[in-house]
């Protein structure tokens, strides 16, 4: 897909303009979803005089741009929210952000996998510590069971002779 620099972004051959937002389409898009509302992504995109397609003008207003989006770091109120809902309903992360206004399935999402994956994958020395005794608790009592049945088998080959 051949393309051409214009400024910071890139025009492809469809038309379509793609790179980093500036400034004043940030402002074509917000006074045309403040006017006619939000919807009919692709032709928001026409009408509002913008080079973008549809989808990347809704994920620029969903995201970045629409004025009930909070800003800030996760609370540790949501962070709960976001732990009890995530063993409910697992990565659907669309559902999880309805419960919390202002936040995005992707922001949750990110958030979710910076914060608690690599914790799941990676054990804390304790519950690796735990896995070891858990182990060789496991190992001592097979053993004694093999030692308990090879004890039987002696004692019943001397009861037989």
């Amino acid at each position: 897909m051949a393309g051409h620099q214009m400024g910071w972004g890139i025009i492809e051959e469809e038309g379509w303009r793609k790179g980093p937002w500036t400034a004043e389409e940030d402002r074509l898009l917000i006074e045309y979803v403040r006017l006619h509302g939000e919807g009919r992504w692709n032709s928001v995109a026409r009408l509002a005089g913008l080079k973008r397609n549809g989808k990347s003008c809704r994920l620029r207003w969903v995201n970045y741009l629409r004025p009930d989006l909070k800003r800030g770091q996760i609370t540790p109120h949501e962070e709960s929210i976001i732990v009890e809902l995530h063993a409910r309903w697992g990565n659907r992360w669309s559902t999880i952000a309805r419960s919390l206004p202002g936040r995005t399935d992707n922001e949750i999402k990110n958030y979710w996998r910076t914060h608690f994956k690599k914790k799941a994958k990676v054990p804390s020395d304790a519950s690796e510590k735990a896995k070891i005794r858990l182990l060789r608790r496991q190992q001592f009592h097979q053993q004694q069971q093999a030692a308990a049945a090879a004890a039987t088998t002696t004692t019943t080959a001397i009861a037989a002779d």
